[in-house]
Parts: structure tokens; sequence; C-alpha cells
């Protein structure tokens, strides 16, 4: 736990995925090792989701001295009769402190045999979040979409494409011998990002063996950067 904790510090706001410790006390543990050097992290988690006895929880981990999180966050409410997501996407907003910048972040891990599926019926979630929050024009769409591969032909035009997807069909998000961008940032608005974007190479910066690596994660840490003093909605 110790490389994620140095991970999550290095960052305002982190979304977690694949949480599958029914005994809730992974995340409160990992909490303590982010805030074991002073820092001041909190977290709010979603309920158990999946369709099968295979259950998961997202959770954002940020950071209570540069951003304030503001509003209910819940996953979205599929609408009455249909089931488009394995896991629903799980949608939080944060404000910060230094500065005029908000935004409303949406996570989802799509199941990888319904990528496509799933990918595409993403710009719902974004509609309905912007009917949400009106005056918000800050949405971001992350995690782990299996959006290359077998599961999503990263080349083809999907619901999202009107989108800026600000990690895109370059780079390598992935710990293995697999070169692929399964994991995604996706922006509704550009005007605040700072065009840094990419991906945390942990075991470049930890120096971390092979073995060390992937004993964190068969997945990189994807980021994006925004400016905070440029934002007026």
């Amino acid at each position: 736990m110790d490389v994620l904790g140095k991970i999550i510090r290095t960052y305002d706001i982190v979304a977690i995925q694949e949480i599958r410790d029914i005994s809730q006390t992974a995340l409160p543990e990992l909490l303590d090792v982010v805030n074991s050097n002073g820092a001041q992290y909190d977290y709010v988690v979603s309920e158990r989701l999946g369709r099968t006895t295979s259950k998961e929880q997202y959770a954002y981990i940020y950071n209570t001295q540069t951003v304030k999180q503001v509003g209910d966050p819940h996953t979205y409410p599929e609408p009455a009769g249909t089931d488009p997501f394995h896991r629903q996407p799980y949608i939080a907003s944060f404000e910060a402190l230094g500065g005029n910048f908000d935004v409303t972040l949406l996570t989802i891990h799509t199941d990888p045999d319904e990528a496509t599926d799933e990918i595409n019926a993403l710009d719902d979630v974004v509609e309905y979040a912007q009917s949400m929050y009106p005056n918000e024009q800050d949405f971001i769409v992350m995690g782990d979409l299996n959006a290359d591969g077998s599961y999503f032909n990263e080349n083809s035009i999907s619901d999202l494409s009107e989108y800026y997807w600000c990690i895109d069909n370059t780079l390598d998000t992935t710990t293995i011998s697999t070169d692929y961008t399964y994991d995604r940032i996706i922006l509704t608005d550009s005007s605040d990002f700072t065009g840094d974007a990419g991906v945390l190479r942990y075991d470049i910066e930890y120096g971390l063996s092979f073995d060390e690596t992937v004993a964190v994660s068969d997945h990189y840490p994807v980021y994006a950067v925004f400016r905070v003093d440029g934002n007026t909605d």
C-alpha cells in the first residue's frame, strides 16, 4: 500500500476502481497510509455494484487542503426498464479551494465483454449529469473503459467522439507486456485543461522491478492537470 499512498499524494483527486473488499476495511486502511505523512485526504465511496455476486465499488480520494467535495455523490440511476451498465458510473462534484475551478466527475469500469456498448451509453450519463448540474460546464468521464484491444475499436466513432479524449490512442496504460489504452480521461470542456496529461510510470518514478510493479496493479494511473484560475462557470 505504500506505493499506492505515494501515487495518491501526487494528485488532488484520484478515482479508485475495482474495490472488492466485502469487509469494507481496505479503503480506510489505504487512507491511513495516504495520510501517514501528515497529508489530509478524505474519500467518498459508492455502494457495491455489479450484476453478479462479484461486486465492486468506486471511490474518489481527495486532498481536503486543495479541493472540496460538494453535493451528493451517487451512482447513475439507470432509466426504468434498462440495464446499460454492469456497474453504473459513480458521479461526484468537486471545487478547488484555491481558485475558481469546479468539476463533476463520472468514473466507470466497463465490463470487457460489453465495453463498446457501455462506452456508447456513457453519453446518456453525461446528459443526465448535465441536467442535474445545469450551471456546470466541466464534466469528466474517467476510468478503465477497456477502450482498446478486442474490447473496443479505438479508431471507431463512438457516442463520446465529440468530446476531448486527453488520454489518446498512443498511450499504453498497462503494466504488463500488452500495449493497450484501456484507461481514459474524456472532457466535455477542455478550456481549463493545461494540455498536461499522460500515464504515471510509477515503476520508473519509484525504481520498482517488474514484479514489484505488477504487484501494485496491472494498470498505470492516468492523469490530467487543470487550471484553477480561469474557470467562470
